[in-house]
Parts: structure tokens; sequence; C-alpha cells
């Protein structure tokens, strides 16, 4: 696979090289939900998910529709839900269309209005989890698929493609984390806004948390994640009056939504590329990767759609590129 095909770490440069301390703490509600929203989906699926977001609910209702009792998830609602209804819609009828539902509501919002930084936030959190998986593959192909390129940093990882997959996307997660959150020099007012929610450590591990009893437990972190993050993005959208933000023109009207959440993608043909590699059926395996970069292209160029959306049809990334730094997490070590 040419290296045109896949991915370059060094074309994985942020946009506009904002430094994540700047927009972290109006931020740290969608992580926090989109941390939740991935434990939760441990016993439950994204189609159960998604119709809460249909339903619009309150802070009281959504909890309602998900049975959530525990206290710490009822307190992460909460916080997010102010993030939430700050958001103001795309479009605003126009006086003879204000009795029809078909028309958005269009808004005098500026693209990098305050309040949309979230929503940037999180298109970008669902970007990065399929650039993650997208720079190993690349990496694979640049090494004549020999995975000895990668050494895992977990114990006992079985020498196969979606074990170090995994391992690679687990660890790269936690760096990730660690570089949006808070550091010890923040400010005394910055500290004090941090000191009534959920401790850094706390959900780190909740991040971490891995169904190690279930089969595939790594490739099901990974799918959960990447759903979470999905639904988060969905849900804030919809405060915006757009249902399908993922929808792109290519050929025809594509839904990269579809590819996200159907099993044909993701983890299907991971399992199909992990097998041919491991039974050294190499021509079957160049036939995998260019399925595999055909299916990524699609769901990397709906996620930039989403983000032109968002900001008015202002922002237009790359198909590799990212709004915020990255902090060196596709460089493998």
């Amino acid at each position: 696979m040419s290296k045109d095909v896949l991915i370059s770490t060094d074309s994985l440069e942020n946009t506009f090289l904002v430094d994540f301390n700047r927009v972290f703490v109006p931020c740290r509600p969608i992580l926090e939900m989109e941390v939740m929203s991935s434990i939760l989906m441990v016993n439950t699926n994204y189609s159960e998910m998604q119709k809460v977001v249909l339903h619009n609910p309150n802070p009281k209702d959504f909890c309602k529709l998900l049975q959530l009792k525990d206290e710490i998830f009822r307190d992460i609602v909460d916080r997010y839900f102010v993030v939430h209804n700050k958001l103001k819609p795309i479009g605003m009828r126009s006086r003879w269309q204000k009795t029809s539902q078909k028309h958005r509501r269009i808004g005098s919002v500026d693209a990098y209005t305050a309040s949309r930084v979230p929503l940037f936030f999180a298109i970008d959190r669902l970007k990065v989890k399929y650039l993650l998986i997208k720079n190993f593959f690349y990496q694979l192909s640049k090494n004549n698929f020999d995975l000895s390129f990668y050494t895992p940093l977990s114990e006992n990882v079985p020498p196969t493609t979606k074990a170090y997959l995994s391992d690679y996307y687990f660890h790269s997660s936690m760096k990730y984390f660690d570089l949006i959150s808070p550091r010890k020099t923040v400010s005394k007012n910055t500290r004090r806004l941090f000191s009534s929610r959920i401790s850094s450590d706390m959900l780190r591990i909740m991040l971490s948390y891995v169904h190690k009893e279930a089969p595939n437990s790594g490739i099901n972190y990974m799918m959960r994640g990447i759903k979470s993050s999905l639904f988060v993005c969905k849900f804030l959208f919809m405060k915006l009056d757009v249902t399908q933000p993922f929808v792109f023109t290519g050929d025809h009207l594509i839904d990269a939504e579809k590819i996200m959440v159907g099993s044909e993608f993701l983890p299907d043909l991971l399992e199909n590329i992990s097998d041919a590699l491991l039974r050294e059926k190499y021509d079957l395996l160049i036939d995998l990767f260019k399925a595999f970069d055909f299916m990524m292209s699609r769901v990397l160029l709906g996620i930039n759609s989403a983000v032109s959306i968002a900001s008015h049809q202002r922002i237009n990334l790359t198909i590799n590129g990212i709004q915020y730094s990255s902090g060196g997490i596709f460089k493998l070590e």
C-alpha cells in the first residue's frame, strides 16, 4: 500500500494549532458524557442510546430513559446539559416559514463562538479515534505487514493484528486523555471549578474500563469509544436542528454514520485483516487493505462534513486534518 493511501504521521498536523488548555474547561462535560456513554454501552447498544437522542430530553428525562441512578452519572448529565443548552441552532426560519417544520432555524451565531467549541471538541475526538486506527494500518503496510514494528505496552499481548491494534489504541487514548487533562499549573479559579467535579484520576479509571471477561475486549473497547463519541456528536447536533451531520456528496449522497455503526467496516474488516495476516494470505490482505482505505476515507469525509456544517462552511479540513493539538499520540514508539 503506497504511503499516500493511508496515513503519514507527518500529515497529522492540527489545522489551527489550538492549545487544549484554552478549551478544556468548557469541554470537560463533553468528555465526561462520552466516557459515561462508553460504560453504558457495555450493557446496551448504540441504537438504544440513539433513541434517547431522538426524544430531545431534558436532564431528568435523559436519566429516566437510560435508567441512571448512580449519583456520579447524574452529575455528569447535569453538567453536560449546561454546555448542551448553550448551543444555538444553525438556522432560524424566516417570517413566512415560521409554521414550516421542514426548514432549519438559522441563527446569527459565529462559527467560532465559545458555545460551539465543545461541539468541535466532540467531533475532533471522534476523528482522532479513527485516525489512530488508520495510522496503525499505515505503519503496518509501511513495514510490509510485519507486526514487529510495534512493541506492545501491555503485558502478554498475543502477536495478532487486532491485539496489537487494541494495545496501541488503548495506550494512545490514555496519552490523549493525559494531554487534555488540567495541569497542576492551572489558575486558582480553574482549580475551584474542578473541585466539585469528578477528579481526573477517577475519569481516567472510567475511561480505561475494559470488560475483560468478554472475548475481544480490546476491540469492543475501541468500538464503544467510537460509538460513544458518535452518540455525543449526534446529541449536540440535534440541538442545532441537524439530524444527519455526517452526510456528504460523493458519487452519490453518502451517510458516513451508517458505516460507523455498521459491523462490516469495524470490527468485521479488522477481524478479516488479522486472520489473513495470521494465515499469510497476502493477496487477500492487499484487497482487504483497499477495502479498509475505501471505507475509512468515507468515514473521515463524513466527519469533515460535520465540521463544515458546525462552522457554517468556514472550516474545511483535509482528510487527515484535526483541529486541536494531538501531542504526538500518533507516533509509534
